[in-house]
């Protein structure tokens, strides 16, 4: 008998009926998934999926798969940047991996690679067929030319948002905003008076305004009530992550808005900092708090939602203590937020580690045993509607942090509802792969060392291997160390990610694998770094050791499993150990297809996995 998972009618009926408000469409009939988390409320649900089953999941086979598909893109891979040498960073070839997640719309899945190579690629074979529906386009970059060295080749890890024809997408190196037509692939020039095409510059003057958060586009009437019509804005986040490790810029995290109602003349709509000018100083209170979680939208209150990063700098004499602070400051650190995107004023803001200051330079410990630091909110909000402990039915919103919290929070007050403690804050670890929600259902992962030595064996502590966890997660050493998971006794090698599915109300726990003793799933498997996804009562979760898992969503148990190759045999890359190609940009679920990508940041090979339902054997 097929499972068939268990329905809570008026929790899916509030959840459709607000999707009704959604400023773009939900995973449809057509089994789209047209935004990066398959609707505006981040669920990563697809809701319309009925041919991947509990039934049939064993039976899912490669149906086509890319690997550094340079084809596309002759030239060499970039050389001669000052990462290369500081980071050790090398690019293979021209085109790699991709961290950034895909998008599927109409039978055809858009994805970009980590070095700027676009693909509008046919869903169910993987084709390109050079006609105006199919194609390639490698963005240009301006900065790496200018730079005398540059500091790298533009990077990108944030997904695309397809809107109108045109295709935008923030980089996530130095800021720049690219559009490309939907059809045909050729990316718009916003300054023709300049030679070749250039992209726009979101925060220009800022140095390494980097992204690593999904954008979202909404729809809201022009600020001036005097002039009747709407005004389309592109919004997204700032962090200050890359700046912080290699200019030591001091700067502020912003959420930005920029007006494309003329697509081909983008503005700036409204800019919005997350630390606040001192009135007294005529200087921001302090360095940090990096806006990079991605973007959650509940059009009916006019609200996006997001998270925040840690102080990289004492904000005032005396912090935290709040008498020591100055009047009218607002720390926003570590944080959930909500912003009215027609102005982009905060309206609430629940912060779920207090104290959080922790510069990459000059760290300090981040075990488990030690207060949470480095203790970023960077994953996506996911928005829901569930009854809590009270009885009540009320709107909500969910989100984690790099320190193990997960908390779900009123979405019109930002009061806190229900938190659980999901995982160990060990410097690289916690939630940082977002959540999802299905009926009534919250999915969370979050990852730690196996050992409790890790951390500190690793990274912000004395004598350990790495400075901190940026310069770390560079090293292919490091990623095969912690996809080492064998009892060998080393506190520097293995992770392990902790999956629960929790009432979306009240937070309790819903599963218990036998013979454990836990209200969870361990897999030790190393790290999950993106959003975990579900369809049709199966749960999708992506690792770090370039393993994807489908797990039951009713009980937890495993039904699928499958893994990339293995780096260090295909190069070799002289590890003495296996370093298996990362999946660090979720699964998108879509027509009876699951699509993964994979690659990471060093050495980032990879490129895209398509897989079906094979025949009955």
């Amino acid at each position: 008998m097929s499972y068939r998972p268990r329905r809570r009618s008026a929790a899916l009926a509030a959840i459709l009926a607000m999707a009704a408000h959604a400023p773009f469409a939900m995973a449809d009939d057509a089994g789209n998934w047209p935004v990066y988390s398959a609707d505006a409320f981040n669920t990563n649900w697809n809701r319309n999926e009925t041919i991947i089953s509990p039934r049939n999941v064993a039976r899912l086979t490669r149906a086509w798969s890319t690997f550094n598909d340079a084809q596309w893109r002759p030239e060499p891979p970039p050389t001669g940047f000052i990462l290369e040498d500081a980071l050790d960073l090398r690019f293979p070839a021209s085109v790699v991996g991709v961290v950034a997640p895909p998008l599927v719309i109409d039978g055809t899945i858009y994805y970009i690679d980590s070095l700027g190579t676009m693909f509008a690629r046919n869903a169910r074979t993987g084709t390109i067929t050079h006609t105006r529906r199919h194609w390639t386009t490698t963005l240009v970059d301006p900065d790496f030319t200018a730079q005398t060295p540059p500091v790298a080749p533009d990077l990108y890890y944030s997904a695309p948002v397809v809107d109108d024809g045109l295709i935008w997408i923030h980089s996530s190196l130095n800021g720049r905003l690219h559009a490309i037509r939907q059809i045909g692939g050729q990316e718009i020039d916003f300054d023709p008076a300049t030679p070749g095409i250039q992209p726009y510059a979101i925060t220009p003057g800022e140095i390494l305004a980097s992204n690593l958060g999904e954008p979202v586009i909404v729809t809201t009437p022009v600020a001036n009530p005097a002039l009747p019509g709407l005004r389309k804005l592109f919004i997204t986040e700032v962090n200050v992550i890359i700046n912080d490790a290699v200019e030591q810029g001091d700067q502020v995290g912003f959420v930005v808005a920029i007006d494309i109602t003329d697509p081909r003349r983008p503005v700036e709509a409204w800019r919005t900092a997350t630390i606040d000018i001192d009135p007294q100083t005529g200087k921001r209170y302090g360095s940090g708090v990096s806006a990079g979680s991605g973007l959650a939208v509940d059009r009916a209150r006019h609200l996006i939602y997001g998270g925040t990063g840690q102080n990289t700098s004492r904000p005032y004499p005396g912090y935290p203590d709040p008498a020591a602070a100055p009047a009218g400051y607002v720390d926003r650190s570590d944080a959930i937020y909500a912003i009215d995107y027609r102005t982009g004023a905060f309206v609430w803001v629940n912060q779920l580690h207090v104290g959080d200051v922790f510069d990459l330079n000059n760290p300090t410990p981040a075990g488990p045993g030690s207060p949470p630091t480095d203790a970023d909110v960077l994953s996506p909000p996911v928005l829901f509607t569930a009854r809590t402990a009270d009885g009540t039915r009320r709107d909500l919103v969910g989100c984690g942090s790099k320190g193990g919290l997960y908390r779900v929070v009123d979405r019109v007050t930002g009061e806190t509802v229900w938190e659980r403690w999901i995982s160990k804050p060990t410097g690289l670890g916690g939630i940082q792969a977002g959540s999802a929600y299905a009926d009534g259902v919250v999915y969370v992962a979050g990852f730690e060392g196996i050992d409790d030595g890790f951390s500190d064996a690793n990274f912000d502590a004395p004598n350990s291997r790495f400075l901190n966890a940026f310069f770390a997660t560079f090293s292919p050493v490091f990623w095969a160390d912690v996809e080492d998971v064998s009892d060998d006794g080393l506190a520097i090698t293995g992770m392990q990610t902790k999956v629960y599915a929790l009432d979306a109300g009240t937070g309790e726990p819903l599963w218990s694998p036998p013979d454990t003793g836990l209200d969870h799933v361990v897999l030790k498997a190393g790290a999950a770094l993106r959003h975990v996804s579900v369809a049709n009562g199966l749960l999708y979760v992506t690792t770090s050791s370039g393993q994807l898992f489908v797990l039951n969503a009713r009980n937890g148990r495993q039904l699928f499993t499958d893994q990339t190759l293995d780096l260090n045999q295909e190069f070799p890359l002289g590890l003495g150990k296996p370093h298996h190609a990362s999946m660090n940009a979720g699964t998108v679920i879509s027509n009876g297809m699951v699509y993964v990508p994979y690659g990471a940041q060093n050495n980032p090979s990879g490129g895209m996995l398509a897989y079906k339902i094979g025949p009955l054997e």
